[in-house]
């Protein structure tokens, strides 16, 4: 059986910070503590948002730089893609970057603006073409579709007829035949769809719907007839939550087709349960 990593505690992480900045006689980058503390990026990350937290947990000034030039910045976030070998969330730039999150958001207005003004810049330049084959293999194969203007846009052959998409390919849930919704769930983009459908019926109304975690910012009728911002992550299952590694402190709901996870921490919706409430519902206020 293979022995599972030992837990490390937010203290044993600040007492080790506070020991190696006395040590060097200064903010240790992040490199330098995980080389000698030994603990891991997923260790950090359950207990800091960012590497600038963890220092600040232990009184130590923070050591991400801040710029406003847009070229320094474009190329600390090419050496990080290149270092992951993929098109990095923001949470994993937070720990890999040298630069502050809000620091892009700025002068890019957005997360996925880095990217495309990456791309922009770097498209011709033979130093950069492994990290714009990253964003183009990213792009081809639809995971997260930014490259919408025409100068961004890949080309595409298209295939021959005897090639094409065969709709037998898509696979169905039960039939549930509920509004615009013949079929159920039968993966995550599924449970948004639905989750749209239900949302009026079940006191939601959606702000935002985004790719990165959390994938939604919803207003909520409590029963005190009161709106109250929640924090919505959608899974085809409710323990996916947990595969996923994401953090039940920066979410409030789970809405879910299936819910298979006892003792959650949080609020969960589940879709199939609320469905099957709704339809009786329909069906007594007809008799």
């Amino acid at each position: 059986m293979a022995r599972s990593a030992p837990v490390v505690t937010r203290k044993q992480i600040v007492d080790g910070l506070v020991a190696l900045g006395a040590e060097l006689g200064r903010t240790p980058c992040k490199i330098e503590f995980q080389a000698k503390s030994g603990v891991k990026q997923a260790q950090l990350e359950k207990h800091f948002e960012c590497w600038n937290d963890a220092l600040a947990a232990a009184n130590l000034p923070a050591n991400v730089v801040k710029t406003n030039n847009a070229n320094d910045l474009l190329d600390d976030w090419g050496f990080v893609t290149r270092a992951l070998g993929h098109y990095p969330q923001l949470t994993e730039y937070r720990f890999q970057g040298k630069f502050g999150g809000n620091t892009f958001r700025r002068r890019f207005n957005s997360w996925p603006g880095v990217g495309r003004a990456f791309y922009t810049r770097s498209v011709d330049d033979p130093q950069w073409q492994d990290v714009i084959k990253i964003i183009r293999d990213r792009e081809a194969c639809g995971t997260r579709p930014w490259l919408i203007s025409p100068e961004f846009q890949i080309k595409r052959v298209p295939l021959p007829a005897a090639q094409s998409f065969a709709p037998s390919n898509i696979t169905y849930g039960e039939p549930i035949d509920f509004e615009y919704f013949r079929n159920a769930p039968v993966n995550e983009a599924g449970v948004v769809f639905l989750f749209g459908c239900l949302a009026p019926h079940l006191g939601y109304i959606v702000e935002a719907i985004q790719t990165n975690f959390p994938d939604c910012e919803a207003k909520r009728k409590d029963p005190d007839n009161r709106l109250r911002r929640v924090r919505i992550e959608f899974e085809f299952e409710s323990k996916n939550f947990l595969l996923h590694k994401h953090d039940p402190a920066a979410c409030d709901v789970i809405v879910c087709w299936r819910d298979n996870w006892e003792d959650c921490p949080l609020h969960v919706v589940d879709l199939s349960v609320e469905l099957q409430k709704l339809k009786k519902l329909r069906h007594d206020s007809r008799s």
